[in-house]
């Protein structure tokens, strides 16, 4: 096909594929979701570049560096923080690429292990297993069906009375509305394929338990990432906690927040002093713990789902693991927290003594107004109540407009670095006076609470000092999820 110069640039195969899928006959007609569908679809394809840009899409062409794909999910804001974490001396990995709410990159299987071990920031560690393009002129289940079939040989990867699970994301593919068609029709495939030689087919995974052969399947405008999950749980799930706050922060959204913060350099300076006022269940303290004691988080962990597959390597395996324990490091810093609900701060205690960092922070259990540390801090982090209530609505107006301007207005922490959290329309926060020199949005969210939290790290300049604030502001969604 001739293409006429006002779509030059788009890929004559990419270019023909969509055309036809707009002017195919149907045995009847579009909807008018289907076509606003496949409008969207040949939208997006006109000015997207070259290499895939969506979510676990890998449109990349074929790689240099020997060993696996990957690609590490993390919130919306943090992709250049794990960029650089995957690329520290501790991972290892290469061709290291930030993405849409993760990064790609390329690893041996030890590269993929320690990146398990060591990533602070991230959700998940996914190894791409097989990709390839989905037929638009079929109906989509058999095409998902056909793809799922030939991308491995499932009796090989899946023992007997082993569990797999598949996970799917989906934007703008021609007949394929949803995820859960991609579960259910991959889910056939598989269990067909293993049916055939075994006689029978694998049961489902208990229900809350991780399978054994975690599946993610990404797929983008008629192109299909199936991926092989290493985490199973979520990576912020480090492993030291055993009862969860009713509001406690990601750890993998408060490690990427300290770490926008050069909480990773300042730690390795002497003398530093981080205190959090209210630090509810302690995540930013023991988040800061670790990384001032240069302590991979997935130390914790006693299982992952790819000690179980075929090719795992053992000796590898605890190969990294014993160069994790040995790059620990003391640390002559002090953490410094305080919070008004005695159940949370319990909770925090208990926490920081399994992280094994308890000796690193003092505790302090009180409003903030009274709260007067001997030691002046030097960086101060904090995340107030931005959603779900721990004391009545007029305890908790009255503490925190007066402690944001207590605390982050200089009274408490005279010429150092500053962090502000603000919740959204508390009008007691405009008093505090920041004003942003600069901003980068970050963006976290808990489907189960219904909640959206988006977190502003803000640099501002007077003199000669740098001090640095951190605003965040928090919506409830009003709309089910």
């Amino acid at each position: 096909m001739k293409l006429t110069p006002k779509f030059a640039h788009i890929p004559a195969e990419a270019f023909t594929r969509l055309v036809l899928a707009q002017t195919r006959s149907y045995s009847k007609p579009l909807s008018l979701g289907r076509r606003a569908q496949v409008s969207q679809a040949f939208a997006a394809e006109t000015s997207r570049p070259s290499t895939g840009t969506s979510w676990g899409y890998d449109g990349s062409a074929d790689r240099l560096v020997p060993g696996h794909s990957y690609f590490v999910t993390c919130h919306p804001g943090l992709e250049e923080i794990v960029a650089a974490e995957l690329s520290a001396q501790h991972i290892g990995a290469q061709e290291v690429i930030p993405g849409k709410a993760g990064v790609f990159f390329r690893g041996t299987d030890v590269v993929g292990y320690r990146a398990n071990l060591w990533l602070r920031s991230s959700i998940r560690v996914l190894r791409l297993l097989a990709k390839g393009p989905l037929d638009s002129y079929r109906a989509g289940g058999d095409e998902i069906y056909t793809f799922f079939r030939q991308a491995a040989n499932w009796a090989q990867l899946l023992a007997p009375r082993q569990t797999f699970s598949i996970r799917a994301r989906v934007t703008s593919c021609t007949d394929i509305p949803s995820s859960h068609l991609v579960q259910i029709r991959g889910r056939d495939a598989i269990c067909d394929s293993i049916r055939d030689v075994r006689g029978s087919k694998p049961d489902p995974p208990e229900r809350g338990q991780v399978a054994d052969l975690p599946l993610f399947a990404a797929l983008f405008q008629d192109e299909c990432s199936l991926y092989l999950d290493m985490s199973g749980d979520s990576l912020h799930k480090r492993g030291y906690r055993t009862a969860m706050h009713a509001s406690s922060l990601n750890e993998a959204a408060a490690a990427g927040v300290l770490s926008l913060a050069s909480w990773q350099t300042l730690s390795a300076s002497e003398g530093q002093v981080l205190a959090d006022p209210m630090c509810g269940s302690g995540t930013f303290l023991i988040e800061a713990a670790l990384m001032a004691t240069n302590t991979a988080p997935g130390l914790f962990r006693q299982q992952w789902p790819f000690q179980s597959w075929p090719d795992f390597d053992p000796s590898a395996w605890h190969s990294s693991i014993d160069t994790a324990k040995q790059a620990q490091v003391k640390w002559d810093g002090l953490l410094l927290g305080n919070d008004v609900h005695q159940g949370a701060l319990g909770l925090a205690k208990r926490d920081a003594k399994a992280a094994g960092i308890s000796h690193l922070i003092k505790w302090h259990s009180g409003p903030c107004s009274q709260w007067q540390p001997r030691e002046t801090p030097s960086t101060v982090v904090v995340n107030p109540p931005w959603g779900l209530r721990l004391l009545n609505d007029a305890e908790e107006e009255e503490e925190e407009p007066a402690e944001a301007n207590r605390w982050f207005a200089g009274d408490k922490l005279p010429g150092g670095r500053k962090a502000v959290s603000r919740r959204g329309g508390s009008p007691g926060y405009q008093q505090a006076e920041i004003k942003p020199y600069e901003g980068t949005p970050l963006q976290a969210a808990w489907v189960d609470l219904r909640t959206f939290l988006k977190v502003m790290l803000w640099r501002h300049c007077r003199r000669t000092m740098w001090k640095t604030f951190l605003l965040s502001q928090t919506s409830v969604l009003q709309s089910a999820v």
